[in-house]
């Protein structure tokens, strides 16, 4: 593929279709070419779910970072037809099974020897390969989480002041407002004056809490409060003083709170 056009994504994305069957649901990122008109029109055709991840948040599509990953790591080999063959040949570590045998409920003959009882189609089972599957991921979660201090942030509401910030800058901007939920769970669309309306994922945003009011009365009978305790504070620290001078003898200094200091003892070497 050498271009990534609108028009040559779907060009294949209709070759995929007519190979495997037309899918549920389809998530990607906001490239221009699944932005685009041709690729809408695509969708609403097929009747396919488009969900678009996070702009700045590769983490929310997981599944395609992993596979760009190993897709590079396989064009470096010497041989990359190779290379792909005995990756679909090899069982993963999360299902116990290989790529090629769930696709095709048999495994595949390749370079390396083996018996030719082990290539006779037999579909896995499924339910297993599906509790296996969870199992694996629940353990992956339960330890990066552990690992990065992960918490769930509480949810957003509409109208709510909050400040931005990307995982590469250092600062919070702002401020902006929430408009509305968008996409996934744990995106939303904010309008900021600087940069209007921009979609950020949950970790970029922080709720700012509402400027609370004072009532003037309030303060004005309060600093009368506070001025009546602080004469109050200040004749009982007098007393104090005073009973505390009255009973330190002759020739002893006592402190504000009542100690009495004691002059040092040093050796008469």
């Amino acid at each position: 593929m050498t271009t990534t056009t609108a028009d040559r994504v779907v060009k294949l994305m209709r070759a995929t279709c007519a190979r495997f069957g037309i899918p549920e649901r389809i998530v990607s990122d906001n490239g221009p070419q699944y932005t685009s008109e041709a690729w809408k029109d695509f969708c609403r055709h097929y009747d396919i779910e488009h969900v678009t991840s996070s702009p700045h948040n590769p983490q929310a599509n997981g599944h395609a970072e992993r596979a760009v990953q190993l897709a590079k790591r396989i064009l470096k080999q010497d041989d990359p037809v190779l290379a792909l063959m005995c990756y679909r040949a090899t069982p993963t570590t999360s299902t116990g099974v290989s790529p090629a045998e769930l696709l095709m409920g048999r495994k595949i003959r390749t370079t390396l020897p083996s018996l030719t009882s082990n290539l006779v189609p037999k579909w896995p089972d499924k339910d297993l390969i599906r509790r296996r599957d969870a199992e694996a991921k629940r353990r992956q979660a339960f330890y990066f989480n552990k690992r990065h201090g992960v918490r769930v942030l509480p949810q957003l509401q509409l109208g709510d002041n909050v400040m931005l910030k990307l995982d590469e800058e250092r600062t919070w901007t702002g401020p902006a407002s929430v408009i509305q939920k968008s996409g996934t769970q744990r995106s939303y669309q904010v309008s900021s004056p600087r940069g209007g309306e921009m979609r950020r994922n949950r970790r970029h945003i922080q709720r700012v809490p509402p400027a609370t009011t004072v009532n003037t009365e309030t303060i004005g009978l309060g600093t009368g409060h506070s001025r009546a305790d602080n004469q109050h504070q200040n004749s009982s620290q007098g007393q104090c003083e005073n009973n505390g001078h009255d009973r330190s003898t002759p020739g002893q200094v006592v402190t504000r709170s009542g100690r009495v200091c004691k002059p040092v003892v040093r050796l008469d070497l």
